[in-house]
């Protein structure tokens, strides 16, 4: 009979490893070698569990021959713990004479696998300990043994902890509670998921609804706004029960080192048992959008765990097999129904890796050079089906001179691919060379583009040559012509080169037809926020597709924004003003206004009701170059603005109008003149 794991070896206890060590005239004794071979099979299983974690690395296949037996094929697994479990040969069991099942009490169960050992071939021991026999085992032969076991009793593997996700709660009783999580680094130009769960804490019979938007400053959702809209009608759980809510957006091009997913208690609607309940605190899911793809992010996250964190984690000493459904009568058990899909795990082995390739080919929405468990192609770019266009590319290239009198001849490069493909494209060249750098303290490269006789200080090795680049538009590439000033005895001129893509004229004229009718405008132009308190500042896109925006405050000490959009008030109040623009096309901007303000105010305080409004309508007026010249036209109506506790007709309605001039100069400084009304 095969006996239970006796020997299970549980390594997250056994660090540090301890060898034997010999010298000579060491007595060796039994000890002695049980360590030795303890110490070989607690590196391996150690190895094992990391490597490989727990799975199936071939056969183990699970069939219902008739109505109460069922097959097993043979394979090889390695449980949680790093063992390895062969099963040699296939067998075949009724259930009745599996482990445990006297002791099953459900209709539906599980069918496992776990490691054993059993002591075998007795041999005649001289001088046994045991003085009632004389005989001890002499092999330990290792196997596996079957088992059965209800599979709501079944414990769970603890999953380990880690970085991955950022999540917030968005509401917590004694009946429910709602969360939300997302991967707290997405790829840019990635669609990401975002995950609502809701869990049934209690056993009162309650139903559960959820409807809100939750705003996302640097993602956009079907619609193409900055938010994503929640609708969870209502739902009966039972306790434990946890039900999921998924939601994808796509996340902006441009990298961005810090956003929110945000939400307001007034923007989520929440209701128990027919009671409309509110959540206690903002939602703040703080996230990045980062340049990197998917495997990167995965790969690094899974290998930030540390070796500590990993030792809690309760790892399993059983193979799932199979889910069995089985029915009950008054003489025996029928099996109803066996399932393996989502029951079993399968361990990628490399030695698959060409069999893989060529099975995942059949399938168009799986290419063999993106299969994720292939390693031997290098990265694997299966999450990364995104097109992205480059606009840029460099690199350096090599001009031969000869040995002869160089002064004044030309030289030439070969035919160079920029990788822009074909189009145009402008590329830039300049002298690249090595000298002496004293903060480093060693050679440092260095780049003259231009004329270099101006940085002509004597004793550098500085080549002095005039370059000039052939762009074949047609064929997405270029030539270097090198003219030599002086005499030089190097052999090799160093150019580096930057090649950058050109809109086309079709794109210019479809820009400047796009600018007459495209606009954006703040979605609330007037935003009333507490000191210190943030708040997303959202756009409505006119004419236009969504794109990338960039928002700047025209004031100092008026508070922060994030490239996003995310403006943080600063604790002194007043009314500030942010600018909205497209970097792609100056014609399209906007301005926004932020009325920083303490909420609770005393008697005699001047306050602003809620739903005041803000218009801005601007106009560019010249644009060449050398100036900025824009007219932006302010109508800020405040209404009802009145001191708390006057008399009804001390009150009055103000509305202040405000006409700017801005001249912005080609060096960045920027001159204004404000003419402000009051009516």
């Amino acid at each position: 009979m095969v006996a239970e794991g006796v020997d299970n070896l549980n390594n997250n206890i056994l660090l540090p490893f301890e060898r034997n060590r010999y010298y000579p005239g060491k007595l060796l004794t039994s000890t002695d070698f049980l360590a030795e071979q303890s110490y070989l099979r607690n590196k391996r299983t150690f190895i094992n569990s990391l490597v490989y974690g727990s799975g199936i690395i071939c056969g183990m296949s699970v069939y219902n021959l008739d109505d109460t037996s069922i097959m097993v094929e043979s394979g090889v697994a390695v449980d949680g713990l790093g063992q390895e479990i062969v099963l040699e040969n296939s067998i075949v069991r009724k259930l009745s004479a599996i482990d445990g099942y006297n002791d099953l009490k459900s209709s539906d169960i599980c069918l496992c696998l776990r490691y054993g050992e059993e002591d075998v071939q007795p041999v005649y021991a001289v001088g046994s300990p045991d003085r009632e026999s004389d005989f001890e085992m002499n092999r330990i032969r290792e196997g596996c043994t079957l088992f059965l076991v209800d599979a709501d009793a079944l414990p769970g593997e603890q999953r380990i902890e880690s970085e991955f996700f950022s999540s917030d709660d968005i509401y917590a009783d004694g009946n429910f509670s709602a969360t939300l999580r997302m991967p707290s680094s997405v790829p840019r130009g990635r669609r990401v998921r975002v995950e609502l769960q809701v869990e049934k804490l209690s056993d009162e019979d309650q139903a559960f609804a959820l409807a809100g938007v939750f705003g996302a400053p640097a993602f956009t959702g079907e619609g193409g706004e900055h938010e994503f809209h929640v609708d969870i009608p209502d739902i009966y759980l039972k306790k434990g029960e946890v039900r999921s809510f998924n939601y994808y957006i796509d996340a902006k091009q441009e990298p961005s080192p810090e956003t929110m997913i945000i939400a307001k208690p007034e923007d989520v609607n929440i209701t128990v048992g027919g009671e409309t309940r509110h959540m206690q605190n903002n939602v703040m899911i703080r996230l990045s959008i980062v340049d990197e793809d998917t495997v990167d992010i995965v790969e690094r996250e899974l290998a930030k765990v540390s070796l500590d964190a990993r030792s809690f984690g309760a790892a399993l000493d059983y193979i799932r097999l199979a889910d069995i459904t089985i029915e009950r009568s008054s003489h025996t058990v029928i099996i109803s129904g066996l399932r393996e899909s989502g029951v079993k795990y399968y361990i990628p082995v490399m030695a698959n890796a060409e069999l893989r390739r060529a099975y995942a080919a059949w399938f168009s929405d799986a290419p063999a050079d993106r299969f994720v468990g292939d390693r031997g192609g290098g990265k694997a770019s299966a999450y990364q089906n995104v097109p992205y266009e480059p606009v840029y590319s460099t690199g350096v290239c090599e001009i031969p001179l000869g040995i002869e009198d160089k002064k004044g001849r030309i030289y030439y490069s070969g035919e160079i691919v920029h990788g822009l493909g074909a189009g145009d494209v402008h590329v830039s060249v300049g002298i690249e060379y090595l000298a002496p750098d004293e903060k480093l303290g060693k050679p440092a490269r260095n780049t003259i583009y231009g004329d270099p006789n101006m940085f002509d200080d004597g004793g550098l090795p500085v080549p002095r040559a005039d370059l000039a680049v052939r762009v074949m538009s047609e064929r997405g590439s270029f030539i270097v012509a090198a003219k030599l000033a002086k005499a030089t005895n190097l052999v090799v001129l160093l150019v580096r080169w930057t090649a950058t893509r050109l809109p086309s004229m079709e794109a210019h004229t479809l820009m400047t037809q796009i600018a007459s009718d495209a606009a954006i405008s703040p979605l609330q132009p007037t935003v009333v926020v507490a000191p210190n308190e943030s708040r997303f500042i959202d756009v409505r896109f006119k004419n236009m597709a969504p794109c990338a925006l960039e928002y700047e405050l025209t004031e100092k000490k008026s508070g922060t924004i994030t490239p996003d959009g995310i403006y943080t008030a600063s604790n002194r109040e007043g009314v500030h003003e942010i600018h909205i623009f497209s970097p792609e096309n100056p014609f399209i901007s906007t301005y926004a206004y932020v009325v920083v303000k303490q909420k609770d105010r005393t008697d005699g305080e001047s306050c602003d009701v809620r739903g005041s409004g803000c218009g801005c309508l601007s106009r560019r007026l010249l644009h060449d170059g050398k100036h900025d010249v824009e007219m932006r036209l302010v109508a800020v109506a405040q209404r009802s603005q009145f001191r708390v506790g006057l008399p009804r007709h001390r009150r009055r309605v103000t509305a202040v109008v405000h006409v700017a001039v801005g001249l912005r100069s080609r060096n960045g400084k920027k001159d204004s003149h404000r003419i402000s009304g009051l009516r």
